[in-house]
């Protein structure tokens, strides 16, 4: 307990978070990018349906990685990142009992995960004075029977949080179309910045049409704003991708410094807000909480002229755009309201520390 009492408490959970922000990114990008390139290539083509299936599954491996990379952050020994990695998992709900058997349901709750993860490392610290040689067999039954059986229960109650969201974010579907595409836009861009899984959320509550079209470019805004924020100070590659989805390996930053989601928030507005008067795109559940680059492949066979027409207003609505407005927002935001960029020594609080 020695070392744990050396570490603060906020520390702690910026520590942890910043190793399942990257578990996020690393799991879920080949879905993102390359998931919705082979989906056609994988029809009756068995090599293309083998990538598709490999890329697919890569998000259901989301929460070991986060347990795992989170105790990395403190150093911790190969058995006890596993162990971490054990109960995290456990504890997640991506996996479900029906039928006498587990079944795969997607990456589960990762606010349940980020509370399991930090309990498991705090019950390691607890022991690893007492266990020596033992910490193989003390870890993974501490983190793996226990700590994950504690898991199981937490994961109905924390599940509450995402449920209740969703039957707020439902509630907007009722409002005038250009209003709730406004909010859906805004809120939408903010959830893809927290461990809330935004692709869960549209989904449970089953946003289609343009209730569903709407968030992905609420979402693509986000990306591209934050793209535009991070690309001096953290060089091209980091900025590429964060456009591609990678938001959330800033959740840190978000977490330390709150005010950077009221630039966010504004470009989710324009980005929902151009759907409803100019694009109207519609998405069925399965899409609506994506943005670039998996929305505007679903999009795509929804719209209705030439190949030319369909490729510029896609490229419009997700790239041009997206571009001009989050530059803009960007610049106005740095000359009126600079403490929502940087710190009070003029740092700019958009650097990235997770690689």
């Amino acid at each position: 307990m020695k070392e744990f009492r050396q570490i603060k408490q906020s520390t702690f959970w910026l520590q942890i978070l910043t190793g399942v922000a990257m578990a996020i990114v690393v799991g879920v990008t080949p879905s993102a990018i390359v998931s919705p390139l082979t989906s056609f290539l994988a029809k009756g083509n068995a090599f293309w349906n083998g990538i598709y299936m490999a890329t697919s599954m890569c998000q259901y491996a989301v929460p070991i990685a986060a347990g795992v990379l989170a105790a990395g952050e403190f150093k911790f020994t190969m058995v006890e990142r596993a162990s971490v990695g054990l109960a995290a998992f456990i504890s997640s709900g991506a996996a479900v009992y029906k039928n006498g058997q587990w079944v795969l349901v997607g990456m589960g709750d990762l606010i349940n995960v980020i509370l399991i993860t930090g309990l498991s490392i705090f019950a390691i610290f607890m022991v690893r004075e007492h266990v020596g040689s033992f910490a193989l067999i003390v870890d993974s039954i501490l983190c793996g029977s226990v700590v994950g059986a504690i898991g199981t229960w937490t994961y109905t109650y924390v599940h509450m949080l995402s449920t209740w969201i969703g039957s707020i974010i439902n509630s907007f579907t009722a409002l005038q179309p250009l209003v709730m595409s406004i909010l859906l836009g805004l809120v939408f861009a903010l959830l893809i910045c927290t461990p809330i899984s935004a692709i869960a959320i549209a989904y449970t509550i089953g946003l289609s049409g343009l209730a569903g079209g709407t968030p992905s470019l609420g979402i693509t805004a986000c990306f591209m704003f934050v793209a535009i924020a991070t690309y001096k100070l953290n060089g091209v590659g980091l900025s590429i991708a964060m456009f591609f989805g990678s938001v959330k390996m800033m959740m840190t930053n978000f977490v330390k410094h709150p005010r950077m989601l009221v630039p966010i928030a504004f470009v989710g507005a324009v980005g929902g807000l151009t759907n409803s008067l100019f694009f109207k795109f519609t998405a069925i559940p399965q899409f609506a909480g994506f943005g670039q680059p998996a929305s505007p492949i679903q999009v795509y066979s929804t719209l209705q002229g030439s190949v030319a027409m369909k490729l510029l207003l896609l490229a419009l609505a997700y790239y041009v755009l997206p571009l001009i407005y989050g530059l803009i927002t960007f610049y106005l935001f740095k000359k009126y309201l600079p403490v929502l960029l940087t710190k009070t020594i003029g740092k700019s609080i958009y650097q990235n520390k997770c690689i």
